[in-house]
């Protein structure tokens, strides 16, 4: 007797793509880790002003762009992402991994749910 082996032949599974979801955002980091630092460092700078009473715009601003950067890359990532693994469930397993690995920077989307 036999066993029979069964190929998934139709999409991937949500749950199978989040190993490589998670993969294609921690390479993304490691090649723009910069981009990150300089985020996370001027965010930091800026509630630290803001805390010892001397606010400052211009880092609060300098902030809000780096920042900006890194959601827009995830954005761009993310895109490109479902469009190699396909809609359905790429979107939830990008978006998962990304608020997991990256919470402060992973741009809500609603596949999941609110954050």
């Amino acid at each position: 007797m036999h066993a029979r082996i069964r190929r998934h032949t139709g999409p991937v599974r949500g749950s199978a793509l989040e190993p490589r979801a998670a993969r294609a955002i921690h390479e993304y980091f490691e090649t723009h880790v910069t981009n990150l630092e300089r985020a996370t460092r001027l965010e930091e700078k800026a509630e630290r002003l803001e805390e010892d009473g001397i606010p400052s715009e211009s880092v609060r601003n300098r902030a809000q762009r780096a920042r900006r950067e890194v959601v827009a890359g995830l954005a761009a990532l993310r895109a490109s992402f479902i469009e190699t693994v396909g809609e359905r469930g790429g979107a939830r397993a990008f978006d998962r991994m990304a608020r997991e690995r990256y919470p402060g920077f992973a741009p809500y989307r609603p596949s999941d749910g609110p954050p």
